[in-house]
């Protein structure tokens, strides 16, 4: 009887291994931005739990550790960057992170540092300026198209910008730092919504090459194309997050 039972147990230590396998496949674990990211992933938790898998968020404060976390195989996927800066990383890193899919698009925009308006600018402004490639570009183009290119540009990382608001002109500032900082209401203009830039510059879901067909994959970017997801984003962002899946 104990030989039996041995038998037994051993030969089922490789079903109870691949169950144990298949049950740690089926949490999605995403890397976010805290906002709007994050709080968007939530929405889709519902619809995730119905297809059998669960979703973990991981919430990340800068653009560069949620891209290492990716490649490393700590997260199946990540959201909070467009695929210039994404394409910008991989060159500079050696990484190999693809876009999944465009989700929406945030509007970079002008603020109020300790100017009240865009009539007041004169050459010579300081102006604060995201640091990264992509994003610089981005606001040195916005700046010019509002007659702004003459400033004095400060280069910092985006995500430390609406902290110093005060010591500035006006600042070029990322539509997730806005959100997450409470600074909206300090904006002057905004991107055109219907432009090419929002196209190029939608914040997308990556990961890393080859995982693009993965079932969990799947399931996450059919949680985003849920028609909650774009009722959430309008009612809880408005003009700030535009949706695009």
């Amino acid at each position: 009887m104990h030989k039996t039972l041995k038998w037994f147990l051993l030969a089922c230590l490789p079903v109870l291994a691949l169950a144990g396998c298949k049950n740690s496949n089926k949490t999605i674990v995403v890397g976010a931005s805290s906002t709007p990211h994050a709080l968007i992933l939530e929405q889709t938790k519902g619809y995730i739990e119905k297809q059998g898998y669960k979703l973990d968020i991981k919430v990340f404060n800068d653009y560069v550790l949620p891209n290492y976390a990716l490649e490393n195989g700590e997260l199946d996927a990540n959201y909070f960057q467009h695929e210039p800066y994404l394409n910008e990383f991989n060159a500079s890193n050696g990484t190999h992170l693809v876009s999944a899919m465009k989700v929406h698009f945030e509007p970079m925009g002008i603020y109020k540092g300790n100017k009240a308006s865009l009539d007041s600018f004169s050459h010579g402004d300081k102006i604060i300026v995201p640091s990264d490639k992509s994003n610089y570009d981005r606001a040195v183009e916005l700046l010019k198209v509002n007659g702004m290119d003459n400033a004095n540009l400060v280069q910092v990382e985006a995500q430390n910008i609406p902290l110093m608001l005060s010591d500035c002109s006006y600042a070029v500032i990322n539509g997730n730092y806005t959100l997450s900082a409470g600074v909206v209401n300090r904006c002057l203009i905004t991107e055109d919504k219907e432009s090419e830039i929002a196209n190029k510059m939608a914040n997308i879901i990556a990961v890393k090459s080859g995982h693009q067909e993965d079932a969990k994959i799947k399931v996450l970017l059919d949680s985003l194309k849920q028609e909650n997801i774009a009722n959430y984003i309008k009612a809880t962002f408005g003009d700030s997050v535009i949706y695009m899946a």
